[in-house]
């Protein structure tokens, strides 16, 4: 994998991690039971901490495109599965926008079940194997680095999958 094309598959990823960090964190607060809105909040930081794991796996140099230009969810199952399971026209996350306090028709608590499910059953299978085909194309001179942290974020993934998908088991 060359430069640009790696530079590109890491902003990907960063890109996927970063959306799931906001989506998942605006709904978090929303969701019951308890287990599902604890799970949430903790999955949303760590997608934040994996997209910052992979900005600093990010080259910076004259003629490669910048952090902003890489940092798109590319088009695909990931994109897609994406959309599916943390929509971009999410209800809950207009709710915060709401300052006078009110309790409207559409403040009630979200069944958090079937998200946790979603994310556990596709989107993150789909993440890991993203992040494991990163680590297969990589060379092993020139990037151990991007090896080895793209393996603690998968990792860390994994651990998040397994949490979530531990809450999906237990009765509701």
């Amino acid at each position: 994998m060359n430069i640009l094309d790696s530079a590109r598959h890491l902003g990907g990823l960063r890109a996927v991690e970063l959306t799931c960090f906001r989506r998942l964190g605006g709904r978090a607060a929303r969701l019951s039971p308890a287990s599902c809105a604890r799970w949430a909040a903790s999955a949303s930081l760590a997608h934040a901490w994996r997209a910052s794991l992979l900005e600093d796996l990010l080259p910076v140099s004259v003629g490669l495109p910048g952090l902003d230009e890489l940092t798109i969810v590319p088009p695909g199952t990931i994109a897609d599965e994406l959309a599916r399971v943390l929509p971009v026209s999410d209800q809950g996350l207009l709710d915060f926008d709401d300052s006078s306090g009110s309790q409207g028709r559409d403040s009630a608590p979200d069944n958090g079940l079937p998200l946790v499910a979603g994310l556990c059953d596709r989107l993150y299978p789909l993440l890991l194997a993203d992040y494991k085909l990163r680590v297969e194309r990589a060379s092993p001179a020139a990037d151990g680095a991007i090896v080895r942290m793209v393996r603690r974020a998968a990792s860390d993934l994994e651990i998040v999958l397994a949490e979530g998908a531990a809450i999906c088991s237990r009765p509701a």
